[in-house]
Order: C-alpha cells, then structure tokens, then sequence
C-alpha cells in the first residue's frame, strides 16, 4: 500500500470518526418530555440571552410536557447549525437569527414557510385573531423572501420577528435640558440646536473616523429624493448628481455640520468604540447610530448625572426647490429597519412544541422582557419600548415606509468602487487645509463622472 492510499484511508477514517461523534455528542435526554431544540444567534452572557432563559423557564412552568434546549452559539449559528442540516442529525426546531442571514437558510430549501402557522395559530393574547395578527403589519411584510425561478424554496414569510434595529441620532438629554432645545423636526433647526450648544460649551457630535458615517447621507437622501430617483441615478446616471437640487442640499447639510469644534477632538483617528464610550461619559450631545448602541453603552455605567440618553429620527432636509416649484421628495416619515426573529427547520424533531414556543414569544408580556433585556424595538403590537427608546415609539409607529436596504444591495459594485473611498474622503476631510478636501460642488461632479464611467462600462455586469 503507497503513502497516497493510506493517508486517504486515514483521512476517510478520521472524518468517519468526526461524523459519528457529531451526530451522537448531542444526545438529547429529559425524561418523560418532548425537547425543543432552540439554536441562537445570541452568545452566553449577552442581554437578549438572559432574556431569552427567563421566558423558556416560564414556558416549561406553563408547558410541563417540554423543555427547551437552547445552544447560544453567537454569531456564528449558522456555520454551527450548518453540518446538522447537512447530515440531517439533531436539526434544531428553531433558529433565531436576523433576516439578512437567514435568506441562505432559506434559499437552500433548509426552512418551512411560516404563513400556515401564522394564519393558522391563535393570537396569544387575543383569541379571535391569529398569530400574524401579534405582529406590526410593516415588519411583518418585511420578512417575506420572495420565490426565484428555479429556486429550492416557495415564497412567504419565514421569520417571526422578534426585534427591530433602526437608524436614529440619539442625543444626551442632559445637554439638551440645560439648554432646553426642542427635538428638531427641521434640518435648519438640528443645525440651530447645535450652534447652540456649540456657543453653551458642548460639542456637538462624537464618531470614530468613518464609523456609522453611511447613515447620515442613506437617511438623508431617503428623505430628500425617492428611493427610486436615487437608484435611477445610480444605474442610469440620470437624474445628475452634480445637477439635482435635492443632492446638493442633502450634501451640502451634512457638511454644514463640519464647523469648528462641532465634532469631538481626535475623531479622524479615533477606533471604535471610543466614540460611544465618550458620548456616554458626556463629552458630546450626538451620535448618529442603530438603536443596537443603547445595550452597547450599558456596560460603561453612564452617571445620570452628565448623561441621559434619548433620540430622534434624522431630521429632513427644508423645502428644496427647482426655480419656483418645489421637487418630489422622499418619505419624511421612512424608517431602517435591520430585523431579528424565528425561523422553523425542516427535520426538526419537535414541531408541535416548536410553534407553541413561537406563539408564547408572541405575547405581549414576552416581546417585552425581549425589548427590555435587548434594548431592541419590539414587533409585537402593543408592547412596551424599552425607555431608552420611547422617545422614537410614535416615529417608528406612524413610518409610512421602511425603507429599502438601498444601493450595497442593488449595485455593491457602484457602492464599492464608485462610492466608498470618495463619500470617505468627503466626510472626513471637512477644511480646505486638509488634503483630500472636496467643495460640495467638487465632490457630486466627481460622483456623477464616476458613476457615468461605471454606467458606460456596463455597469455592475462591467465590473469583475
């Protein structure tokens, strides 16, 4: 026998070996009840974890027929749950992961619909409605993946939400109190806001170089223009960048807050997560961010002395006008929204109990210890914000829209190599005496020209 063969002989024996341990390390014993298998993208430890633990033991107590066994395996779930589907052995019933990582669950035809069980299920706090019923109707729609020809899977909705990260400026209420400011509305009165707090001693922003910077221009432009102007721009290169009124003035915004002493010292150069922890200790009032930040900040113990936390929605820019007529504008109202929840696997060995746990997690008392312990808005209707976010309840509420992911999904290509380094340089580089330093002007004409070259050469198709 040659080396060749009996190294793959060994190879073969050691997989073998490895194959056969993962499918019988995980064996499952509770007497006298059926387990449910609950696979998380939550690490030990984490908020939403302790959370989570709190309502599956109030579950057993109301279920005593089931227990739940919960595998915090973090972010990394899914390549935990990966060798499972693949050898069809201890599939967990539910995978609780965000919308965006659960489309490769899906589209390899590993996850059943939910659209029986939500029509099918009672509400459970309500027994004349159903299960969907519990749900905002926008987030909801929200977590439908649409059927793609020849695809391995049928469309509907997969995720039960759970919780919801948007994009908001959130403010020391501290400042804003001792100065008493009103919550801008206006893009004019953000800028007001903050010449004042300027003038009263306060800076008025924190950031890590470039950090979060991309929610300033997404947001604004969402609001400025539709969402459908800006994509034609994009793949068409009409209308202009450098000719649209409405893009100069969103552009033009931000950089009306690049004044003197409006951003904290040193951050140009600043690593995350310095900017928050800063913002925490009070040395800025702002702070652009997901609502994701409120848990992050917990861990630094802010004094409620010099911080308080609140937020607002990015206020919209002021009527923009092409000679004496107003232009079409975005959605005022429009929100983000990044979204976590359950999914159900194919193969699981307890379904039953399954969609009895997703139908507890559904109630109002338990979306709400989830909100509470994750800091996340709840999905669930009715439920209590965490009162770090209550000031944006009614905001997120009457939103006439969720906005689209937008341009990183429809032309990454245009995102990476016609937007990133240029919006960088634009951001960063606020005074004439910094190299890279880019006018308004300067900088939407070297857009359009970018974009055009990028739509000449075939656009994201002429990128390889």
């Amino acid at each position: 026998m040659n080396r060749f063969v009996a190294l793959c002989l060994l190879v073969g024996f050691v997989f073998g070996v490895t194959l056969a341990l993962d499918v019988y390390q995980r064996k499952i014993e509770h007497p006298g009840k059926e387990t449910i298998i609950f696979a998380s993208m939550w690490a030990p430890g984490e908020p939403t974890q302790i959370g989570y633990d709190k309502l599956f033991r109030q579950f057993e107590a109301e279920f005593p027929q089931y227990r739940v066994e919960p595998r915090y395996d973090g972010r990394y779930v899914l390549p935990a749950i990966r060798p499972r589907l693949l050898t069809g052995s201890d599939i967990p019933d539910i995978l609780n992961t965000d919308f965006v990582s659960l489309k490769i669950i899906v589209e390899e035809g590993y996850a059943d619909t939910l659209d029986a069980v939500l029509q099918g299920t009672p509400h459970p706090d309500d027994s004349s409605k159903k299960l969907a019923g519990a749900y905002l109707p926008k987030i909801l729609e929200r977590c439908r993946y649409e059927a793609q020809d020849g695809g391995k899977y049928e469309g509907g909705t997969y995720l039960a939400p759970t919780g919801v990260w948007s994009d908001f400026i959130f403010y020391n209420r501290v400042h804003y109190e001792a100065l008493g400011l009103p919550i801008p509305r206006t893009w004019t009165q953000l800028v007001d806001n903050c010449t004042k707090l300027k003038a009263a001693g306060y800076v008025p922003f924190a950031a890590d170089k470039d950090d979060y910077s991309e929610f300033w221009p997404g947001l604004m432009m969402n609001r400025a223009l539709p969402q459908e102007t800006l994509k034609q721009t994009i793949l068409t290169g009409k209308p202009r960048f450098d000719a649209d009124p409405r893009y100069r003035a969103v552009f033009q915004g931000i950089r009306d807050l690049h004044r003197p002493g409006w951003y904290m010292e040193g951050w140009r150069g600043s690593p995350w997560p310095a900017a928050q922890r800063r913002w925490a200790k009070g040395e800025a009032t702002h702070m652009i961010c997901g609502t994701y930040l409120i848990k992050e900040i917990l861990e630094y113990k802010p004094d409620a002395e010099v911080f308080r936390a609140g937020c607002f929605p990015v206020p919209p820019i002021d009527t923009i006008r092409d000679g004496g007529a107003p232009l079409p504008r975005g959605d005022a109202t429009g929100v983000t929204a990044a979204i976590a929840g359950h999914a159900l696997l194919k193969g699981g060995r307890c379904r039953e109990g399954a969609v009895k746990l997703l139908g507890f997690l559904a109630r109002r008392e338990s979306a709400a210890v989830i909100a509470e312990y994750g800091k996340e808005i709840p999905p669930v209707i009715g439920t209590e914000f965490p009162k770090e976010l209550k000031d944006i309840r009614e905001d997120f509420a009457k939103a006439e829209r969720i906005f689209d992911t937008g341009y990183y999904v429809y032309a990454p290509k245009w995102a990476k190599f016609v937007w990133k380094d240029l919006w960088i340089s634009f951001f960063l580089n606020e005074s004439p005496d910094q190299s890279g330093y880019l006018t308004v002007d300067e900088f939407l004409k070297t857009l359009q020209e970018k974009t055009e070259a990028y739509v000449a050469a075939g656009g994201e198709a002429g990128i390889r």
